[in-house]
């Protein structure tokens, strides 16, 4: 197996070994990440924290990343993990959108930002949340169709428009390969609690 990339996302990592590590169904599916310590980045709002994080409490998200090029600045974890990497390995922290030096890293879409916005309201105010003005056909992102189908279970309890036998996420991407994992995991747990019978 080729490696893709050199590039560590410390959010998508913290987060996926929460999901991972406390998940039913995906728990044997994954190898679960090496663990970091949420001190690095507590209060930190990047979108990749809203996305997996059911307890997100902050109005604005950051989706922006900075390339740290001091490897003595690096969490200790991280410089173990990438020094694995001495020429190719890189580390990216959040950035809040004042911050110059941070670049749209994972390539947002305006109907990724669309979806994230009402994830974010989503997430603060659950019961006065709504996506019926968007159409899910005219969606352009793996991420964005992602993010409509968990709200459209989380909103409205209907997970019809996901297809576990054909994947959404670009295999490529392990930004939406995890998030399809989560999502997924989702639906299974509100298939399993309301014991609904697949054809």
């Amino acid at each position: 197996m080729t490696l893709v990339s050199t590039r560590l996302v410390p959010e998508l990592q913290y987060y996926f070994n929460k999901f991972v590590s406390s998940s039913t169904m995906n728990k044997g599916m994954f190898p679960i990440p090496a663990p970091l310590r949420i001190e690095y980045f507590d209060e930190n709002r990047s979108f990749i924290r809203m996305l997996f994080d059911d307890s997100w409490k902050y109005i604005t998200y950051w989706y922006k990343y900075k390339l740290v090029d001091s490897k003595g600045s690096w969490p200790l974890e991280v410089q173990t993990r990438l020094n694995i990497y001495p020429t190719s390995g890189q580390y990216y922290e959040c950035v809040d959108s004042t911050d110059t030096t941070g670049v749209n890293l994972f390539l947002l879409q305006p109907d990724d930002f669309l979806l994230l916005d009402r994830l974010s309201h989503f997430r603060r105010h659950p019961e006065h949340s709504s996506i019926s003005d968007i159409e899910y056909s005219l969606l352009t992102t793996n991420l964005s169709k992602l993010i409509f189908i968990y709200l459209c279970l989380k909103i409205d309890g209907d997970y019809h428009l996901y297809d576990n036998t054909t994947l959404i996420s670009d295999p490529n991407s392990p930004l939406e390969c995890c998030y399809e994992a989560y999502v997924s995991e989702n639906v299974f747990d509100f298939i399993s609690v309301k014991n609904v019978v697949l054809e």
